[in-house]
């Protein structure tokens, strides 16, 4: 991957992110209008800062030293791991949220 391509990636998820911090993000609609529907928000858009600026890093590590595709898939996976991670905690800290919308979601259109 070019680091022009991995600097443009790190921006979108940075910006994306940016938003989700702010409340601004796009999330099912299933998980929309709880009282835990901006937490969630704010935690994913912090995971993608958190994935954007470690991509920013990298390509700036990868301008510095060129390595071939193997060796820099493998940089790659290293800078993406505090954003994975990160997501783990997220994922077992929302998981109960989730899993009651999911519930309810399936209540409420089995009726219809």
């Amino acid at each position: 991957m070019s680091v022009p391509t991995v600097w443009v990636l790190s921006v979108f998820w940075t910006g994306y992110g940016i938003l989700g911090i702010l409340g601004i993000q796009n999330i099912p609609e299933k998980y929309k209008y709880k009282s835990w529907t901006p937490d969630y928000i704010r935690m994913n858009g912090i995971g993608m800062v958190i994935f954007g600026v470690s991509w920013f890093i990298l390509g700036f590590v990868l301008k510095a030293f060129p390595l071939p595709l193997l060796k820099g898939f493998g940089l790659t996976v290293l800078f993406s791991l505090p954003a994975l991670g990160y997501a783990l905690y997220v994922d077992r800290k929302s998981k109960a949220w989730r899993r009651e919308a999911d519930e309810e979601w399936r209540r409420k259109n089995a009726k219809k």
